[in-house]
């Protein structure tokens, strides 16, 4: 298994032309990594972006996928959930503490993860920040957000300001393919994933209880989906 790391977060390194924080050239990245390793067929799961990358290698390379998990991420991404995650791009996390920080997401989010445990935050604060320089912040290149904001444009939209992925979407008719939503979600709604259903008729879908977006994927019914899933394509 591996757990990768796009540009410009977590361990990769920065680029230093920030535009390339997109998801063609993340695409790309990602099918490099495959062709160095010399592996014929992967099972996609990806996490929110990782999930249009999940989409996106399907349209690119078919071939290369044997199977795609997404993790609340479908053929389209409603307007409140995609204007919250741009307005955490407009303010990133700066934090005095990390329990300042695991805080700070429980204000955030916990209306729609609301059984979570304050160990939990604090434990999902130091998977997604890093500290530097005495101040927690985002786990990625400072440059990051300002080119997610300048690149929120690039996909079609709908009359509501959604976000239109269905090409995407339908180059998985194909790929096995399993999508976790979770309950609470703002961004990923059950009738987008009613509709990728009727699409894709061999579609499987878990609904993750007390989540939104992302589910974290320790869940009881995220872990014997995934679990159930793999077994079948193995």
């Amino acid at each position: 298994m591996l757990a990768v790391d796009l540009r410009g977060r977590g361990r990769s390194g920065y680029d230093s032309d920030p535009s390339r924080y997109s998801v063609p050239v993340e695409t790309v990245d990602v099918l490099h990594l495959i062709a160095a390793l010399g592996l014929a067929k992967v099972i996609v799961l990806g996490t929110s972006r990782g999930g249009v990358i999940a989409m996106t290698i399907a349209a690119a390379k078919p071939d290369v996928l044997a199977g795609a998990i997404l993790n609340d991420m479908g053929a389209q991404l409603d307007h409140e959930g995609l204007e919250r995650i741009y307005s955490v791009m407009r303010s990133p996390p700066n934090f005095s503490g990390w329990q300042q920080a695991a805080d700070a997401l429980k204000r955030y989010s916990g209306t729609r993860f609301p059984n979570v445990t304050d160990a939990r935050w604090l434990s999902f604060a130091h998977d997604v920040y890093r500290e530097e320089n005495g101040r927690i912040v985002g786990d990625y290149d400072p440059k990051f957000p300002q080119a997610i904001l300048d690149g929120r444009g690039t996909n079609p939209r709908t009359e509501d300001g959604a976000a239109n992925l269905w090409k995407w979407f339908q180059a998985l008719s194909a790929i096995p393919t399993l999508v976790l939503r979770g309950e609470n979600s703002d961004l990923l709604s059950d009738t987008t994933v009613s509709e990728m259903t009727r699409a894709k008729r061999d579609l499987a879908t878990v609904l993750v209880k007390d989540r939104g977006h992302v589910p974290f994927l320790d869940e009881p019914e995220a872990v014997a989906a995934i679990d159930d899933f793999l077994s079948r394509i193995a």
